[in-house]
């Protein structure tokens, strides 16, 4: 966020811990238990939410030299991303147009792309070079048999895509909403890539998302880890369309009450929460970006695949203990505590013992959530 934005966040976080207070949402929000266990909506959500809509891929210096790929599974759509030599980014399904094998995996740079099935060959803008038996495939119209191209898009150091073929542009811009000038001010570009983390927790990749989405839980279940560091249940909320932002204070805040209005800094007390739809978060930290993503398995709705990365300042003189010890607190927490929990709950869920959970005012970036899946699905609940 800009200047401005920060310190009218910092006022009304002050007003909030003041009044013991938060920002509310409008109304209660109830959710159906089922739609974290039924297969048809969770196909649904796959080709409506994961295919049809832009996909936030990561910040640009994942992929920060000519040459540069990284490949991926979006909800069943095999993605190679590259920067060509041109520096523009690139997205395509990485698929042989011969019989189908990827021709890529991992990440890394290459010049080319050799199918590892009979050695077809790619370049970085998705042209077929060539085949091998020339005899074999003669009169094959190589410029119709290039990779099949995926829209994709960068702007503000971030990287987008749709899993699909065809289709409008990609307009980051529109697509972040009110929240766009955020992160253009946050500089995204100058944050590398330090590490990745995957795990295939038992739950919904809905749950993923809704750990992060309130500090309701902070005092009770990280009472023990996190807790002393946060001022729990207090937060200010921002919609940007289909996107949410939830600025949570640390109790280091009280350490501005002192200062003049305008010389105050917030950012460094100050953890905002951006949850990018429809599977991401990407949050601020007092010195690094934390992302998280999280994908639904290709058959199971209660298993999905959860991605966390670490970005830190390019200018930053920190050693590497400094960053491994917080991708250490950031792994423990939810892995031991938040993804634990949430495996009982879905099986609580799954169990048919109760229809429906219901989110409280004081929880609004959750309930924005549930809504913009409503709304992106069409359904009403």
């Amino acid at each position: 966020m800009d200047r401005q934005e920060e310190l009218a966040v910092g006022r009304r976080l002050f007003g909030h811990i003041d009044g013991r207070t938060t920002d509310l949402a409008d109304a209660l929000f109830r959710n159906r238990t089922i739609n974290y266990s039924c297969r048809e909506r969770a196909a649904v959500e796959r080709d409506r939410l994961f295919r049809a809509l832009p996909i936030f891929m990561g910040l640009s210096t994942r992929l920060p030299k000519p040459g540069d790929f990284l490949t991926e599974d979006v909800a069943g759509m095999p993605v190679l991303m590259t920067r060509g030599a041109d520096g523009q980014v690139r997205a395509f399904a990485n698929i042989c147009r011969h019989r189908g094998a990827p021709v890529a995996t991992g990440c890394g740079n290459a010049r080319a792309f050799v199918c590892p099935y009979h050695g077809w060959t790619y370049d970085s803008a998705g042209k077929l070079l060539g085949t091998t038996d020339k005899v074999g495939f003669e009169g094959l119209d190589h410029g119709a048999h290039g990779l099949v191209p995926l829209p994709a898009a960068e702007k503000h150091g971030m990287l987008y895509i749709r899993a699909q073929p065809g289709g409008e542009p990609i307009d980051i811009d529109a697509v972040l909403g009110a929240i766009a000038p955020d992160m253009a001010a946050l500089r995204l570009d100058s944050h590398p890539l330090y590490s990745t983390d995957k795990v295939t927790p038992r739950i919904n990749w809905k749950f993923a998302i809704d750990t992060f989405l309130e500090g309701y839980h902070i005092p009770h279940l990280h009472r023990k880890t996190i807790a002393p560091y946060f001022v729990g249940n207090c937060g200010v909320f921002k919609s940007g369309g289909l996107n949410g932002r939830l600025s949570v204070p640390k109790t280091t805040i009280e350490s501005q009450r002192t200062m003049a209005e305008d010389t105050r800094d917030y950012r460094r007390h100050v953890v905002s929460i951006y949850q990018l739809f429809p599977n991401a978060l990407l949050i601020w930290q007092l010195d690094h970006v934390e992302i998280w993503r999280a994908f639904p398995d290709r058959d199971d709705p209660s298993r999905c695949e959860v991605e966390m990365t670490i970005y830190r300042p390019a200018e930053s003189t920190r050693p590497d203990s400094y960053w491994e010890k917080n991708r250490d607190i950031a792994i423990r927490t939810v892995m031991e505590e938040d993804f634990p929990l949430g495996e009982r709950m879905q099986i609580g869920f799954e169990s048919g013992a109760t229809e429906e959970v219901i989110y409280g005012r004081n929880e609004p970036l959750l309930v924005h959530f549930h809504r913009s899946i409503r709304n992106a699905l069409g359904v009403r609940a």
